[in-house]
């Protein structure tokens, strides 16, 4: 089963009960990072500090799906959210409660528990899959959202985006 696509609204939720939490700043920053970049679960476990430059997320070679970097531009509230989240510090970015990094399966596990607490249904790829959708239906070229979303393949892009009631609507009447 594919990761439901949200709406705005319901990523507002998702988001304000991720900053009503216990460790607010770092389960927002988990949303912000799914929802705005469509990171991976993989992606978003090996953050680190140093990959943020200036107003890009540079991904490293052998941290993606595909072993291959990336470099991603992003907005004052990704920055704005990671400062609030580290307060200073530096290195990896997500932490469980005892000090350890995050696993992939770590991150998965707690993006689900904030969509089903919050009342989302939803999923560690909603956000992802949600990115590439409305990417797409504002006309964004899909090999760019292929690149975006770090893909080898337009046709696995295209898996990742579902179908809006807008873009049928301009479908049938222009």
């Amino acid at each position: 089963m594919q990761a439901p696509i949200l709406d705005e609204e319901q990523f507002a939720t998702v988001l304000q009960f991720a900053r009503n939490m216990q460790r607010a700043p770092m389960y927002s920053l988990m949303i912000l990072l799914s929802k705005k970049l469509g990171l991976r679960p993989m992606e978003i476990a090996g953050l680190e500090t140093s990959w943020f430059v200036g107003q890009s997320l540079r991904i490293p070679l052998g941290h993606s799906k595909r072993k291959q970097g990336r470099t991603l531009p992003v907005d004052q509230e990704i920055l704005t959210a990671l400062d609030k989240h580290m307060q200073g510090r530096e290195g990896r970015i997500f932490r469980n409660a005892a000090g350890d990094a995050f696993t992939a399966n770590g991150i998965s596990e707690a993006i689900r528990r904030i969509y089903r607490l919050s009342g989302v249904q939803g999923s560690c790829y909603s956000g992802r899959r949600t990115m590439a959708t409305n990417l797409v239906d504002n006309k964004v070229n899909i090999l760019v959202v292929q690149k975006l979303l770090g893909h080898s393949s337009p046709v696995t892009t295209m898996n990742y985006v579902g179908v809006s009631e807008r873009m049928m609507r301009e479908a049938l009447f222009g």
